[in-house]
């Protein structure tokens, strides 16, 4: 997706990389790579407090208990992740492992602002999946106390990089977000007062485009056995080829992204290639900051996988109801061989929690992460 990366570089700051393009034998060891933040556990439970207030201002407005960020569902789909027959022997480790093998999957289109925003208006969108049927050594148990047999769960934006940076950032900009909540207006001239101030602009600066033409980053980075990677997912399917790069009409309607889902759906399918990049050198592919993409000049794209949806009804009533109230998706419910890395990422491990929690409780429905494909809903 040239248009987001071009937009994202236009207003970061340029990274110049090494000279050559980096092989597995530049790739550092993902134990290497992380940097402890002082005070860190006080600082991410302050992160899951500020989710909850966003929580709180949601709920206030909708008298409903949404997630924390990507509040606004836009498609679930079920289908399947096929590893690549040919993948090379230096990338069999955890979910990739097996040459060929076929896992069940199901996903979540959505809007990734913490507030329900108009589809006509340009902003992040994002997608999450969860892989079914998963063996390896595990981060945590699942539900049914296995160590070695769960779920993988993915999580991407349309944009390469996160402007909340890392932990310390991120602290900064939620507490701005929560106290001017329901003062947009207010909110832009505050982050227009901070020396990162283009950098917090650049999702407004998003291409409004067609979401099943998208293609989708990690963001953040994650173990890839022993090394450390961002993943991506690419549209390659001939039925997403016209709407790549291509942004919705100017007179569009507030719900188009979720009808164009929808319609799209209904007689096509979708594929994307689920790839990866690789870490070489901390100095131009931070693991602690995220708002620095890594540049696929010097840390090209592997191909990992096949990721293939089937036509099917992406907004049913019962479908919604249950992603939206009944399960939860977090990068650290998955395999120790794909621990996620970085500041960005260890707040996620407890401010998910919290925020999983906080809807139960509020909905008086039991959020809880589905070990089988078959619980989600046709």
């Amino acid at each position: 997706m040239q248009a987001v990366s071009d937009t994202i570089q236009s207003v970061t700051e340029k990274v110049v990389g090494p000279t050559k393009v980096a092989g597995p034998e530049d790739w550092l060891n993902s134990e290497e790579v992380e940097v402890a933040v002082p005070d860190e556990d006080e600082k991410i439970l302050r992160v899951g407090e500020l989710v909850h207030d966003m929580q709180r201002h949601n709920f206030d407005a909708h008298q409903h208990k949404f997630r924390g960020t990507h509040v606004k569902s836009l498609a679930f789909v079920k289908g399947s992740l096929k590893i690549k027959e040919d993948i090379p022997t230096y990338l069999r480790h955890g979910l990739f492992s097996t040459p060929g093998m076929k896992y069940d999957v199901i996903g979540r289109y959505a809007n990734e602002p913490s507030f329900i925003l108009p589809d006509n208006t340009s902003a992040p969108r994002g997608f999450s999946m969860k892989v079914f049927d998963v063996h390896g050594e595990r981060l945590s148990s699942t539900s049914d106390g296995s160590m070695n047999e769960g779920t993988q769960d993915f999580l991407f934006n349309n944009a390469p990089i996160v402007e909340l940076t890392d932990l310390d950032t991120t602290i900064e900009i939620f507490e701005l977000r929560t106290k001017y909540f329901d003062n947009p207006t207010q909110l832009k001239i505050e982050l227009a007062k901070r020396s990162d101030r283009l950098k917090q602009f650049a999702p407004d600066m998003l291409p409004n485009e067609y979401v099943v033409g998208s293609t989708f980053y990690s963001q953040s980075s994650f173990k890839f056995g022993p090394y450390a990677c961002k993943f991506s997912l690419l549209p390659i399917s001939s039925t997403q080829e016209e709407f790549i790069n291509q942004t919705i009409p100017k007179d569009a309607d507030t719900t188009f992204h979720r009808d164009h889902l929808r319609s799209f759906y209904s007689t096509k399918s979708t594929e994307y290639t689920l790839r990866a990049q690789f870490c070489s050198d901390l100095k131009n592919q931070p693991v602690e900051d995220a708002s620095v993409e890594w540049k696929e000049s010097y840390a090209p794209w592997y191909d990992l996988a096949t990721l293939s949806f089937p036509p099917q009804d992406t907004f049913s009533d019962a479908r919604r109801v249950w992603w939206e109230d009944r399960i939860g998706l977090s990068p650290w419910d998955g395999l120790k061989d794909h621990r996620p890395l970085g500041s960005i990422n260890r707040l996620r491990h407890k401010a998910y929690e919290m925020s999983r929690a906080f809807r139960s409780k509020g909905n008086q429905t039991e959020v809880y992460l589905p070990l089988k494909v078959q619980d989600m809903p046709e």
